[in-house]
């Protein structure tokens, strides 16, 4: 909007990336909400030395089932691979792993994979206390509507209408895998999972 010359709105949070008034963040959030059938929610924050993950659904699975995903040749190829015993223990911890951790806290410096989760370690404490204030602190000033679970009836009218959206473009097999999925979802929300 800069570059056209369109003044910005008040209510984006954008910034300037050029001129005499940028000003770097100090952080920056990212979320994971539902995505097609698959319901979750995760929020993270980066810093230039660090990257704090909250899984709102630690009982699940880093992998869950989603049909846009699985189908992707990639995916299937690693599932290929995890079977054939090709992968290293900690992508097959990721790719079998029923459950994940609920906080992860990861060094971008020493670890800029994210492979070593240091939200347990003792020596990463204060770093972990300030990742989660500013995580906090994000929820609350924007008001997060992620932190309440979607409405039952939200989710199956979305769910209706994206089924409906696919018939003649999927083949059934595809439909009936997102219908499974969907029970899925229904069934960990019944668990409380």
């Amino acid at each position: 909007m800069e570059f056209a010359g369109i003044e910005v709105p008040e209510y984006l949070e954008s910034r300037s990336l050029i001129g005499d008034d940028y000003e770097p963040r100090r952080f920056v959030v990212s979320a994971r909400d539902r995505c097609d059938e698959t319901y979750d929610r995760i929020r993270s924050v980066r810093t230039a030395g660090f990257k704090y993950i909250r899984n709102g659904y630690p009982r699940r699975a880093h992998l869950q089932p989603c049909a846009y995903k699985d189908q992707k040749e990639i995916y299937q190829a690693i599932r290929g691979w995890g079977e054939a015993g090709k992968l290293t223990d900690l992508q097959m911890e990721i790719l079998l792993a029923p459950e994940r951790s609920e906080e992860e806290l990861y060094d971008l410096e020493t670890d800029p994979w994210e492979l070593k989760n240091l939200a347990g370690d003792a020596a990463y404490r204060e770093e972990l206390e300030s990742m989660r204030g500013l995580l906090d602190g994000w929820i609350a000033e924007t008001g997060d509507r992620g932190q309440a679970v979607e409405p039952m009836a939200m989710y199956d009218s979305d769910m209706e209408l994206y089924l409906g959206g696919l018939t003649g473009k999927k083949s059934p097999e595809h439909v009936e895998r997102i219908r499974e999925n969907i029970a899925t979802m229904k069934r960990w929300w019944d668990e409380g999972k």
